[in-house]
C-alpha cells in the first residue's frame, strides 16, 4: 500500500533560529562534546544542543533517520550497525582521541526490554537486540568519554532484564566509572507525558548524580506543576478524520473507517474510555479481550492531565489512549511530537509511519536537555 511522503523540513532552510544553525554556531565554541550512539532522528540530540553541547559524532543504522538528523543537528551520522563500527572510526569522525569526549550517550533499541513486548514476542526466541547493550559497552571502552549516559525503557531495571543492566554497570565500573541510575518520569522535566525511562550516568571522576526534577505533580517545593495536554496541543487547528492542515504537514488526522468513527464518537470527551460504553458498542476484538484486556485502547487523552507514554503507534487509536480529548479522531503527528516536547522547528522528511516511529522512539527533548545540563555540570567539576 502506498504511503504518502511528508516533507516538513522545508522551513528549516529559512528559519534563522533553527536547531541546525545553532549547532553550527556551537561548533566554533569551547563547548562540551557529545558522541551520540543510536542517535535516531535527533530528537534527543536537540535537547543536548539546548544544554550547550556540541555534537561531535553520531551513529545509527537507519539511513533515513540519519538524513533527518543531519538536517536538524548539523552533523552527518555514521550509518551502519554498531556491531560493525569501531570506536576508532567514531573518534575519527568526531575529530577526537580516546578519552577526549565529554560524554557518550546511547539508547540501544529498547523493544527487547519493554513490557509491551510480552504481548507480541515469540516464546523461546532470543532477542539479539539485547546484545547491543554489550556492544555499546565495547564502544565506551574504545572511546572512553568522561561521562557515560544510558537511556532505556524502565523494563531494563525490571526483574526479567536487570541482569543485562547489572552486567553493563559492572563493565563500566571495571573501566573506572562510578554509576548512578534510576527510573525517571519525563513529566517531572516539563514533558506533557507520563514516560518512565531508565537513565544512567557514569563518571570517571567525582560522584555521579541524576538531574533534579524541574516540575511536580502537586507543585511541591515551589516547582511548576506538570505540563498538561491542553498546554501543548489545544491551540492547534481542529481536524476531522483524514483532514490535513494547510500550513503544517505534520498536523494530519489519521483516516478512520466509519465503524471506528462511530465508536470514537460514543467515547466520553476529555479522558473517556471504551469501558464506559455498553458491551453492545464494543468492537468484536474487544469483546474477546473482556473487561481487563487492553483497557486503554480507543481511550481519549485528558486535557488537564499528562498524556500516557507516546509510542511508535501513537497515531493509532487501537494501540492505546491515543484519541484526541474532544475531536473524534486519533492524534496527528504534530500533536504526538508536541507531547514528546519536540521543538516546532524540528523538521521531518519521511513517510507517516517512519516519522511516527522516530518520534515514539526518541528521548523527549526536554528530558534530554535536563540530562545534558546535569552532564555538563558534572564534567565541569573535573575539567
Amino acid at each position: 500500500m502506498f504511503e504518502a511522503y511528508i516533507d516538513a523540513a522545508a522551513g528549516l532552510e529559512r528559519n534563522k533560529s533553527s536547531i541546525a544553525e545553532h549547532s553550527s554556531i556551537v561548533k566554533d565554541s569551547p563547548k562540551p562534546t557529545l558522541i551520540d550512539i543510536f542517535c535516531g532522528a535527533g530528537i534527543g540530540a536537540a535537547g543536548f544542543l539546548k544544554a550547550g553541547f556540541r555534537i561531535a559524532a553520531a551513529v545509527d543504522i537507519d539511513e533515513d533517520a540519519c538524513k533527518v538528523y543531519e538536517k536538524n543537528i548539523g552533523v552527518k551520522p555514521i550509518v551502519g550497525d554498531l556491531r560493525g563500527i569501531t570506536g576508532r572510526e567514531i573518534l575519527k569522525s568526531a575529530g577526537l582521541k580516546r578519552g577526549e569526549a565529554t560524554a557518550c550517550s546511547g539508547c540501544p533499541p529498547c523493544q527487547a526490554f519493554s513490557s509491551l513486548r510480552e504481548t507480541t514476542r515469540v516464546k523461546g526466541l532470543r532477542d539479539r537486540r539485547k546484545s547491543l547493550l554489550r556492544t555499546y559497552a565495547n564502544r565506551i571502552e574504545e572511546i572512553l568519554p568522561r561521562v557515560v549516559l544510558l537511556e532505556n525503557v524502565a523494563g531494563l531495571a525490571g526483574r526479567k532484564n536487570r541482569r543485562f543492566l547489572f552486567s553493563f554497570v559492572r563493565r563500566m565500573e571495571g573501566l573506572g566509572y562510578s554509576c548512578d541510575y534510576r527510573v525517571l518520569n519525563a513529566a517531572d522535566y516539563g514533558v506533557a507525558q507520563r514516560r518512565r525511562r531508565l537513565v544512567l550516568i557514569g563518571v570517571r571522576e567525582g560522584k555521579p548524580a541524576l538531574p533534579e526534577p524541574t516540575h511536580s505533580k502537586d507543585g511541591k517545593g515551589g516547582k511548576p506543576y506538570h505540563v498538561k495536554v491542553a498546554e501543548v496541543i489545544r491551540g492547534l487547528p481542529p481536524l476531522r478524520s483524514g483532514q490535513a492542515s494547510r500550513k503544517d504537514p505534520l498536523h494530519f488526522a489519521p483516516k478512520h473507517s466509519e465503524g471506528v468513527i462511530k465508536l470514537i464518537r460514543k467515547i466520553p470527551k476529555d479522558g473517556g474510555s471504551r469501558s464506559a460504553l455498553p458491551r453492545s458498542a464494543w468492537l468484536d476484538c474487544h469483546l474477546k479481550l473482556g473487561e481487563q484486556g487492553a483497557g486503554s485502547v480507543y481511550g481519549r487523552l485528558s486535557w488537564q492531565k499528562v498524556a500516557g507514554t507516546i509510542t511508535t503507534r501513537a497515531t493509532t487509536p487501537s494501540c492505546g489512549r491515543f484519541v484526541h480529548p474532544s475531536q473524534n479522531r486519533g492524534l496527528s503527528l504534530r500533536e504526538v511530537a508536541k507531547l514528546q516536547s519536540v521543538p516546532d522547528d524540528f523538521g521531518f522528511e519521511g513517510t507517516r509511519s517512519q516519522i511516527a516511529e522516530w518520534i515514539g522512539n526518541g528521548m523527549p527533548t526536554l528530558l534530554a536537555e535536563a540530562v545534558g545540563r546535569r552532564t555538563a555540570q558534572l564534567a565541569a567539576t573535573f575539567a
